[in-house]
């Protein structure tokens, strides 16, 4: 009788280990499934910042057009605005969001300005203001239209058109310039206008 009772409460011992062993297998395999659906999630992220009258939204691998106008604003008035003194800083802080094929020059272009010696003993210093901020729908790239200024100490400063035109990728969240370049006028070199304008890009010959 007791043997019977001890075979009965073993086996029931052994069915509920194997149902607890099920159980907790099912478990790990859910909390695995759940940690690789949190991991794999980029959430998007909508935020009005100040100066904007509406929101601009941004995820992982991409950002509305908003976000990337208001980036490249930023991007083009820091990179305009150099003085001896803040030039090391200016570096510094595109260095971040600058591709690193492209950071190199960027930064050498920067710190040779600051150098030179006649922008250094005449007390120079640049100012870009951006009077207008375009997005090439087809090409993909943002263009800050608005006046470079020097400024030498001596009277008005000297004024000129300019145009920043750049490529912005949004990489882990965060936008980074692939390529910039500027060029005086105001007019963007949107895909539009270079298929309209060609041989653009090549030198015009002396006459």
């Amino acid at each position: 009788m007791i043997d019977q009772l001890y075979a009965s409460s073993l086996s029931s011992l052994k069915k509920r280990e194997a149902l607890l062993g099920i159980t907790c297998a099912a478990l790990a395999i859910a909390l695995l499934i759940t940690v690789s659906t949190l991991t794999q999630r980029r959430d998007r992220i909508i935020i009005v910042p100040p100066g904007l009258t509406g929101p601009v939204a941004v995820d992982w691998g991409k950002a509305d057009t908003e976000y990337l106008k208001t980036f490249g604003l930023f991007y083009a008035t820091l990179l305009g605005t150099i003085t001896p003194r803040n030039a090391e800083y200016v570096a510094d802080r595109l260095s971040g969001m600058t591709s690193a094929a492209s950071y190199p020059s960027i930064r050498k272009s920067i710190l040779a300005t600051a150098k030179d010696p006649s922008f250094i003993n005449s007390g120079s210093a640049t100012n870009f203001i951006a009077n207008l901020v375009v997005h090439d729908s087809e090409g993909g790239s943002i263009f800050v239209v608005g006046e470079h200024r020097v400024y030498t100490g001596f009277g008005v400063p000297k004024i000129s058109a300019m145009v920043y035109e750049m490529d912005i990728r949004i990489v882990e969240g965060r936008p980074v310039v692939d390529a910039v370049t500027n060029y005086p006028g105001t007019e963007p070199r949107t895909k539009q206008w270079k298929a309209s304008h060609p041989g653009w890009d090549k030198p015009q010959e002396q006459k």
